[in-house]
Formats: structure tokens, C-alpha cells, sequence
């Protein structure tokens, strides 16, 4: 497995990969929401104009991501947060997605592991995390990897099939950076 960064001028010969694996990764199983193509491309195109991404590349195709931007793309962010943190220096995992048929292999341990040694500590001195409750899986590793949670908020989600709305109850996960 290859891990590689990808900025804005990257983004372009990954972007239809990335929309497929964002997709893949939120519109099935108990995560159920609506996401069209040309919204999740407008959106991971919005991470990119500020942000940044760290791939896994197995054979030149795409297992996972990690996507980050200032914690202030986040405009979810909680207040308390806001208001305890500096979060011009600091950074936000906004996306975190693994392959469906690559899951358990360690590639996002990989991807977070790749994140935490590199993150620019010049100019970030927190990072952050937000995660839905349920998925216990993604809870266990970053809070084996260092994170420990802060707050948490519902964010309403639309079905994927469109039939009506849900609330998610999301997690914040922090960790300095030292």
C-alpha cells in the first residue's frame, strides 16, 4: 500500500474515485443517507479549495482517504468548542473513509497514523474528529490512536432512498498535537 498527499492541483485525477468511495461509504448500511454524485463532488471540491487529502493507493486503486481542512470549514462546529480551542490552529479530520472490501485490513489506522506524524505542528496544535456514536469501530480506533471526546451534536441526514430525515448523533474527538 502506497499513502500519498494530494492537494487541490491533485485533487482532479482523483476526484471521481473519491465521489465514488464517499458515496460507497455513507449511502449503505445503517448509515443510510442520500448523496448525489454532483453534491459530493461540490462538496469534496469545497475540502479541497482549504484542505488537503492522504490516500491509500493498493495497485494504483483507491482504498481510503483521509480529508483534511482548518476546523473552521466545519459548520457544525460546536460553540464550546469554538470557544475553547484556537481553531485557526487547528486541524479537522472532515472525512475518513476506507474502501468497503478493505475495511479491517488496518488501512485507516494507516491513514490516521500517516495524518498524526505529519500534521503540520507549525501550524496546527489540536486536531479534530467528528464521528457518528454508532460506528464503534471508527470510535475504538481513534480513541486507541489518541483522541478522547470532547461534545457531541445531532445532524439531521436525509435517507438515502429520499423518503424522509434522521438524526445522527455525532461525536467530536480531540487530540493535541505535540
Amino acid at each position: 500500500m502506497i499513502v500519498i498527499n494530494i492537494d487541490e492541483l491533485k485533487f482532479e485525477a482523483y476526484k471521481n474515485d473519491l465521489v465514488k468511495l464517499y458515496i460507497d461509504s455513507f449511502s449503505a448500511g445503517k448509515s443510510f443517507q442520500y448523496h448525489s454524485e454532483e453534491e459530493t463532488a461540490a462538496y469534496l471540491q469545497s475540502i479541497f479549495d482549504v484542505g488537503y487529502g492522504i490516500l491509500a493507493l493498493e495497485e494504483n486503486e483507491l482504498a481510503g482517504a483521509i480529508l483534511l481542512t482548518p476546523l473552521s470549514f466545519d459548520p457544525l462546529l460546536p460553540e464550546e468548542i469554538a470557544h475553547d480551542f484556537d481553531v485557526t490552529r487547528s486541524v479537522y479530520v472532515a472525512e475518513m473513509m476506507v474502501k468497503k472490501s478493505k475495511q479491517g485490513q488496518g488501512i485507516g489506522k494507516k491513514l490516521l497514523t500517516f495524518f498524526l506524524e505529519e500534521a503540520d505542528r507549525n501550524q496546527f496544535d489540536h486536531a479534530f474528529i467528528r464521528v457518528w456514536k454508532e460506528n464503534k469501530a471508527a470510535l475504538g480506533l481513534y480513541k486507541k490512536l489518541g483522541f478522547g471526546p470532547c461534545t457531541t451534536i445531532v445532524q439531521p441526514k436525509l435517507l438515502a432512498d429520499k423518503s424522509g430525515t434522521f438524526d445522527f448523533e455525532k461525536i467530536y474527538l480531540h487530540q493535541k498535537l505535540s
